[in-house]
């Protein structure tokens, strides 16, 4: 069975990951587990899934932040890569680190914090089975670029009315593009049908259990979100090797 350790920084990605995995591969061939790494112990989160079929085996671990995505991987990757998993990393683009040097959406600092961390990547014993990934700037973004989803959740978040209430058209922005805090926008989306949006566990499983494959298809499709691209393509890639290798 193929083995991935996805690390994410936050609870809602986690959320994210698991939901994604559920659309693109499906319950029959697909397990996994989820952790939250604390006191440098995983501990289980909800939830955990296996078929008996599975030819692929997630662990998801959220890491707590975007400054320990990368050194979590850095300190677990020989042990994991002993036990067989390849490794995938996923965080923001947006950090106080990223503040620092720009307050803006800017190419060359995005540039400036791949290369640097895959530099890191690069000098790991295990390189070869380490991919690490940038949400541009907010995981959000991929979450506007679908704007299907925004009706299911409540009748009245049509593109129309969001461009009426708040300026900006989810059918031609690109999200990854146009907003430096991305999840600021989400928010306020949300509170035009009287909902909050703090990142807390309800709101994120409410948000993604509106996702379907074809919105994340379509998305990938789109000229919008490239960073999501990059990611589902690895996630669509990992499945089909362990098709192959059956």
């Amino acid at each position: 069975m193929k083995k991935i350790a996805v690390f994410t920084e936050g609870q809602g990605e986690l959320i994210f990951i698991r939901h994604l995995l559920i659309q693109t591969i499906g319950y029959e061939w697909l397990s996994f587990e989820c952790f939250e790494l604390y006191s440098d112990r995983l501990q289980p989160v909800a939830y955990s899934f296996s078929s008996p079929n599975a030819i692929i085996h997630y662990q998801i671990i959220n890491v707590g932040t975007d400054e320990r995505v990368l050194s979590a991987i850095v300190d677990r990757q020989e042990k994991l890569i002993e036990q067989g998993h390849e490794i995938v990393g996923l965080r923001d683009m947006y950090s106080e680190s990223y503040r620092k040097k720009s307050n803006q959406i800017d190419a060359k600092t995005n540039d400036f914090f791949r290369e640097t961390f895959n530099e890191i990547v690069n000098r790991l014993s295990g390189a070869e089975h380490v991919r690490f990934f940038f949400a541009i700037m907010e995981l959000e973004a991929w979450l506007l670029g679908m704007h299907e989803i925004f009706q299911r959740i409540d009748p009245s978040l049509t593109p129309e009315n969001i461009e009426k209430m708040l300026g900006f058209n989810l059918r031609t922005i690109n999200p990854e593009t146009s907003f430096f805090r991305p999840a600021q926008q989400l928010k306020q989306i949300l509170e035009i049908a009287g909902m909050s949006y703090d990142k807390h566990k309800s709101e994120m499983e409410n948000i993604v259990s509106k996702i379907t494959l074809e919105d994340l298809e379509n998305l990938s499709n789109s000229n919008k979100c490239a960073s999501f691209n990059t990611f589902f393509q690895e996630i669509k890639k990992e499945f089909s090797d362990a098709k192959n290798n059956q």
